[in-house]
C-alpha cells in the first residue's frame, strides 16, 4: 500500500485545497461497501481529497458500518448525507432494488447536488442519469462499477442483441476476447430482457468523464484491454478494493483473530483447530433467497457430503422451520453454523479453508480470489452466472455445482438443488488431487496476481494513482469532459 501523499508532489503539498468528492452508492449492500472501500484507497493515498457519501436513510447505518469496517480511524473522515427515496424494496432497512425503481432516487439527488454543490461526484453505474446532473452543474463525473469487467462487456453484448425471452433457449456472444460466451437465456439478469436498463448505463459510460471498475488487470486483463478501447474515455481498475486497504476484516488476522463480537470470534477459533484446506466456507450474501425446502435440502447435502464446513446463514433465514431434526447435534464435530454477519474475507484468508461455496457475487468472488480459495458456484440472480462463466470457463478457478438441472436468475423457473448433488459434488470437490486439482492450483496461482495488483507499484495502484491526478486536474480546470 502506498503512503498517504505517495502522490502529492513537494508544490501539491504547499497549497493543498480539500477537494469536496461526493459518493453516491447504489442502494444494494455489496455496491455501498464497495465504495466504502474505495473511500479507505483515496483517503489513503491523497488524505487531502474530502469525501462524502451520500445515500438513503435506511442505509445510513449500514453505509456508517461499511465505512467503520473498511475504514477503521477514517471513518471520521467521511461525511455521510441522505436524501429521500421511497422504500418500497423487499428487505427491511433496503431501499427500492428493482431496476425499474432506479428513477426514484433521481429527484432527491438532484436536489443534494445541486444544493452542497460539490467539486466532482463519484456514483454508481447503475445511477446513469448522474452524468446529466453533473454535466449541467459543470462538475467532473466519475461512475463506479461494483461489477466484473467481464460481466459488464457480456451484458453490453447481450442488450446490443436485444435478446427476448422464448425465441431461443441459448444466445451466444460474439466478438469478445477469449472463449467463446453461451448462455441459457434462463440465466440472464431480467433487466436485460424487459428494459433498457444496459443502454442507459452504457452510454452513461461514453458520455462521463470516466469510469473506476473494481477489478484488477491481472485477473481480467484482455477484458480490462477490450472494455478501454471499445466502452469508455477513461476506465481505471483499481480492485479488488475489499482487500486493498488495511481494513478491518484483514487485521482480524493480524490480531490472531481477536475481533469484536463472540460469533466471530467463535468461529474463527474453530477453524483454528481444523486441518489445513479441509473447511468447505458456504455463504451466499446478503440478497440471497432461498425457500425453507431448498435450505433443508441444503443443510442434509452438507451432512451427508463427510467434510468440515463453516455455514454462513442470512438473517432472514433464521427460523429453525429448515433445519432438520437433531441436525445440529449429527453435525457438531465438523460443522458450524454463523447466523447474520461474518468475517469473510478473514475467514477465507484462513488457512483451513479449502473451499468456498458463492453464489458469485463479484466482491466475494475477489476474495476468494485474493485468498487462493477455489469456489463452487451457485449463482442465484442479477449478473451472477455471467460472473460464473467467468471465473469456470475462462479463468477456471471455479466449478459449476450443479451441471445439470434448472437454473434461472427467476426464482419460480429453477429447479431445486436436491441434497444427494450437495453432498457428492462437495467429496469430489475435496478429494486431494482429485479431478478437480487443476482448480485448485489454478486458484492458489491467482492469489498472489490480485495481491500484487493492490500492492505498491501494482496495476491496481497505478490506475489509482492516474485517476486521482485525473479528477484533480479536471477539479481545477472545471472539466466535465
Amino acid at each position: 500500500m502506498a503512503s498517504p501523499n505517495n502522490f502529492l508532489t513537494n508544490s501539491d503539498k504547499v497549497n493543498l485545497k480539500k477537494w469536496r468528492v461526493f459518493l453516491i452508492p447504489f442502494f444494494v449492500r455489496s455496491h455501498i461497501i464497495s465504495l466504502a472501500d474505495f473511500a479507505g484507497l483515496l483517503l489513503a493515498n491523497h488524505p487531502d481529497i474530502e469525501l462524502t457519501m451520500v445515500v438513503t436513510p435506511n442505509n445510513t447505518k449500514f453505509a456508517t458500518s461499511s465505512l467503520d469496517k473498511s475504514n477503521g480511524s477514517a471513518l471520521h473522515l467521511v461525511q455521510i448525507l441522505t436524501y429521500p427515496c421511497p422504500s418500497i424494496g423487499p428487505q427491511s432497512g433496503v431501499e427500492t432494488v428493482g431496476t425499474g425503481n432506479f428513477h426514484m432516487a433521481r429527484q432527491g439527488l438532484e436536489q443534494v447536488l445541486q444544493q452542497h454543490k460539490p467539486d466532482a461526484v463519484i456514483a454508481d453505474v447503475l445511477f446513469p442519469w448522474i452524468t446529466a446532473i453533473a454535466a449541467y452543474l459543470k462538475i467532473p463525473c466519475i461512475l463506479f462499477s461494483a461489477i466484473s469487467t467481464f460481466s459488464m462487456l457480456v451484458l453490453d453484448c447481450f442488450q446490443k442483441m436485444r435478446v427476448r425471452p422464448g425465441l431461443l433457449d441459448h444466445v451466444t456472444v460474439l466478438g469478445l476476447p477469449g472463449p467463446e460466451v453461451r448462455m441459457p437465456v434462463l440465466e440472464l439478469p431480467s433487466f436485460v430482457l424487459k428494459d433498457n436498463t444496459v443502454e442507459n448505463v452504457y452510454k452513461a459510460v461514453l458520455d462521463t468523464f470516466g469510469i473506476v471498475v473494481n477489478t484488477c488487470r491481472g485477473v481480467e486483463l484482455e477484458y480490462c484491454d477490450e472494455f478501454e478501447k471499445t466502452q469508455a474515455r477513461r476506465a481505471y481498475f483499481v480492485g479488488p478494493v475489499t482487500v486493498s486497504y488495511p481494513m478491518y476484516q484483514r487485521s482480524i488476522i493480524e490480531r490472531g483473530g481477536e475481533v469484536e463480537g463472540e460469533s466471530e470470534n467463535n468461529c474463527l477459533r474453530w477453524l483454528d483447530t481444523k486441518n489445513e484446506r479441509s473447511v468447505v466456507l458456504v455463504s451466499f450474501g446478503s440478497l440471497c433467497v432461498f425457500k425453507s425446502a431448498q435450505l433443508h435440502e441444503l443443510a442434509m447435502g452438507l451432512e451427508g457430503s463427510r467434510q468440515n464446513f463453516l455455514w454462513v446463514v442470512r438473517d432472514a433465514d433464521q427460523s429453525d422451520e429448515w433445519i432438520p431434526e437433531e441436525w445440529e447435534e449429527r453435525i457438531a464435530d465438523r460443522g458450524f453454523v454463523v447466523r447474520g454477519w461474518a468475517p469473510q474475507l478473514a475467514i477465507l484468508e484462513h488457512a483451513a479453508i479449502g473451499a468456498f461455496v458463492t453464489h458469485c457475487g463479484w466482491n466475494s468472488i475477489q476474495e476468494a480470489i485474493a485468498a487462493g480459495v477455489p469456489m463452487l458456484t451457485w449463482p442465484l440472480a442479477s449478473e451472477q452466472f455471467i460472473n460464473e462463466k467467468l471465473v469456470v470457463d475462462v479463468i477456471g478457478c471455479a466449478a459449476r455445482l450443479w451441471e445439470g438441472g434448472k437454473r434461472s436468475t427467476r426464482e419460480t423457473e429453477k429447479e431445486l438443488v436436491p441434497r444427494t448433488i450437495i453432498a457428492h459434488e462437495l467429496s469430489r470437490f475435496m478429494e486431494p488431487e482429485g479431478e478437480f486439482s487443476s482448480v485448485h492450483r489454478k486458484a492458489q496461482e491467482l492469489g498472489p496476481v490480485a495481491r500484487s495488483a493492490i500492492a505498491d507499484g501494482g496495476s491496481s495502484m497505478r490506475d489509482l494513482s492516474r485517476l486521482i491526478s485525473d479528477l484533480i486536474n479536471a477539479m481545477e480546470s472545471k472539466t466535465c469532459q
